[in-house]
């Protein structure tokens, strides 16, 4: 049977800020987002297309989701899919993402099954397993789902109560510990019982679903807001209709600075098995280091050496885990692992990158240490041997971003893009640094 693919694409980025501005009032789409070698937007597709899907809807609201997806895929030509975009003039008429989502079926005619997933997640699963389980079970909705402990899911990620055959009764969206506490009696230490959360991503019987759109209670609903996890779910399960809960293996939020990170190693380290050929022929498949030739045979400005020579001889160090893009020139004493490099980064002597992701053409200063964070594209780590800078527990620094010498930025800070840090700038723990003033409050 055929299946379409609906890629959700609305929103704002504003928990994956600096991530997603590009520069001050201009905003990049979660779909646009880099992401080890590729847009966001080209992993969904090419890893649907890889499970047999060639037609997709993707469902957008604003200008900079809709034509930043546009410009970068196009109606799928190039990668040999067909790829149609919401209306424009629905803009201002959807009230979420289940409306959205309704709507286009609606326009486009669309009563094959859909499989819709946001733009800025990442799912290892089996296409024809979960099809055979929604045809099996005669579906309305199966919703993907991912088992994870009270601590994970507390006010993140929303809960579904099933039944033994996996029917979903009842959802909770984003409960709080408390809340869990009562609903589950769910505890937090080692080995608590999971729970099984929405993943995101749906299976829908579009043919049965467009029916129901236009039952009085859902448009009563659709007026006022339909959301997918807050309205569109729980109408279905209060109503009694046929939504099961299928695991998936592994998923990945990129919503995010953390998601994003923790994201990049999972994939790195093997979690998402289904899309890992789509990052390229490996160097050393054993120990999934992705180094192409021109890097390879790159030589850095202070020995004057090949990255080939240097590995030869010790003088680089390359742990598991670790993707490099094409022109990447990396000094003496640098140890990388766990991490993502991406094109035309220079990294001086004497680096550590660790579990972080670095950003076309950023450099990265002598004796720097970055860990567990991510270096926008062209932002520049001033490091010195004898001043060095330490980037480390989810610091993210935006495109063009400046950080001198020095400078020791931790545990969730962020830097937006073009901004200057100064040496001598004490930013505390979960800050955000937006502009030029937020720079001097914490001189």
């Amino acid at each position: 049977m055929d299946i379409v693919g609906v890629i959700l694409v609305g929103g704002r980025g504003e928990r994956a800020r600096p991530i997603t501005v590009k520069a001050a009032g201009y905003l990049r789409s979660k779909a646009a987002m880099s992401f080890c070698g590729k847009r966001l937007i080209v992993w969904l597709l090419e890893g649907m297309r890889r499970q047999g899907v060639h037609e997709f809807f993707v469902v957008a609201l604003g200008k900079e989701n809709r034509y930043q997806t546009k410009t970068l895929v196009g109606h799928g030509d190039d990668l040999g899919l067909n790829i149609r975009y919401s209306r424009v003039r629905h803009d201002r008429l959807n009230t979420g993402s289940g409306d959205a989502t309704l709507r286009s079926l609606e326009y486009w005619d669309i009563e094959s099954p859909a499989l819709i997933c946001p733009a800025d997640s990442l799912y290892d699963f089996s296409l024809a397993r979960l099809l055979a389980s929604h045809h099996q079970r005669g579906a309305l909705l199966t919703v993907a789902g991912m088992a994870r402990s009270p601590s994970e899911v507390a006010g993140k990620y929303g809960v579904m109560i099933r039944e033994d055959d996996g029917r979903v009764t009842h959802f909770l969206e984003k409960p709080s510990l408390n809340e869990l506490r009562r609903q589950f009696h769910a505890g937090t230490g080692e080995g608590a019982e999971t729970l099984m959360t929405n993943a995101g991503m749906y299976l829908m019987d579009s043919a049965a679903m467009r029916k129901y759109a236009h039952e009085p209670e859902l448009r009563r609903l659709r007026e006022r807001r339909l959301d997918f996890g807050m309205d569109l779910l729980p109408w279905a399960a209060d109503r009694g209709l046929a939504i099961y809960a299928e695991p998936v293996d592994h998923t990945g939020d990129l919503g995010t600075v953390v998601d994003y990170i923790e994201t990049t190693v999972d994939l790195l380290r093997g979690a998402f098995p289904t899309l890992s050929g789509l990052m390229g022929t490996p160097y050393d498949a054993k120990r999934r280091l992705w180094i192409p030739a021109e890097t390879l045979q790159f030589r850095d400005e202070v020995s004057g050496k090949s990255l080939e020579e240097k590995l030869e001889e010790g003088l680089v160090t390359l742990g598991d885990n670790v993707r490099l893009g094409r022109y990447v020139e990396i000094g003496p004493g640098v140890t990388i692992r766990d991490s993502n490099v991406d094109d035309g980064v220079d990294i001086g002597p004497g680096v550590t990158i660790e579990k972080s992701a670095v950003r076309d053409g950023a450099i990265i200063g002598a004796g720097a240490t970055v860990s567990r964070s991510y270096v926008g594209s062209m932002a520049e780590i001033g490091s010195t041997e004898e001043c060095p800078t330490v980037l480390e527990e989810y610091v993210a620094v935006g495109d063009e971003a400046l950080v001198q010498p020095g400078a020791r930025l931790r545990d969730r800070i962020s830097i937006y893009p073009r901004l200057k840090i100064p040496t001598t700038a004490a930013i505390p723990p979960g800050t955000e640094i937006r502009d030029a003033n937020d720079v001097l409050h914490w001189l």
